[in-house]
């Protein structure tokens, strides 16, 4: 009896690697198999992507890489999972997760936004030690969203995966790939700024036009949590840019 109690919650504790924790506990709380199907919530979902991997990998050797890979995955994960965020999958070096499911979360824009900005310092940390090291920096890049999507078990019969669908998940990828085309590292949508403008400092960058939706969408460049001062430098960029786009969104030329 000891022996098969034992084995079992290892097989637990490896389940618990392959899927999210909650949802395992969920199964077993409730009794229930998994099975094929979804609900509709509104969700918090992040992106993240590394700047140029594809180069970073052909200076590599493929054991090299992946040590190097793992050992950026591993400071990341652990930063989205300290906010109790879930993640979905690992796209190659891209990560992608959400807030929200299995378990609500009242709170889960502000948990994805700590959460990235937790990140970021992360890279930056290890970014310090690999180039004391001779290794190559992985500058990475955000995007977070907050909107309606379905959540579940998507898949076959014989192998599925508890992940998110739907258009806002790709306002989500999206808004990390724009980040390139302005130099920013976070970018988070509107409909996020809105539910946490009064926990974080932000820069609006811009409007932006999405597939799908009549009017454009603004963008904002998460900086800092309030109580984080920002450097003079970048607060007075942030205001000047700010005023400079609303002049130029209101077609205040000068004469």
């Amino acid at each position: 009896m000891s022996q098969a109690l034992i084995r079992a919650r290892n097989g637990l504790e490896s389940f618990q690697k392959y899927v999210p924790a909650d949802l395992v506990r969920e199964l077993v709380r409730t009794k229930q198999s998994a099975k094929l199907g979804g609900t509709t919530a509104e969700l918090t979902i992040l992106f993240s992507d590394i700047e140029g991997f594809t180069g970073i990998s052909e200076k590599l050797s493929a054991d090299d890489l992946m040590q190097h890979l793992s050992e950026y995955l591993e400071g990341l994960s652990k930063e989205i999972l300290a906010q109790h965020g879930t993640i979905d999958k690992y796209i190659g070096d891209a990560i992608m997760a959400f807030w929200g499911a299995p378990a609500p979360q009242d709170d889960a824009p502000e948990r994805a936004c700590e959460a990235a900005l937790r990140c970021a310092a992360c890279v930056d940390r290890l970014n310090s030690v690999w180039r004391t090291h001779g290794r190559p920096e992985m500058n990475t890049r955000f995007g977070i969203h907050t909107g309606e999507v379905v959540v579940g078990n998507l898949g076959s019969s014989e192998r599925m995966n508890y992940s998110v669908i739907g258009d806002n998940v790709n306002l989500a990828s999206r808004l990390e790939g724009v980040n390139k085309f302005y130099g920013t590292r976070i970018l988070i949508s509107e409909s996020t700024y809105l539910k946490v403008k009064d926990h974080f400092h932000f820069r609006l960058v811009d409007k932006v036009a999405v597939k799908g939706r009549d009017h454009g969408v603004r963008i904002f460049e998460l900086l800092a949590r309030i109580g984080t001062p920002l450097a003079e430098p970048v607060a007075r960029f942030c205001d000047a840019y700010e005023s400079a786009l609303e002049t130029y969104w209101a077609r205040d030329w000068p004469s």
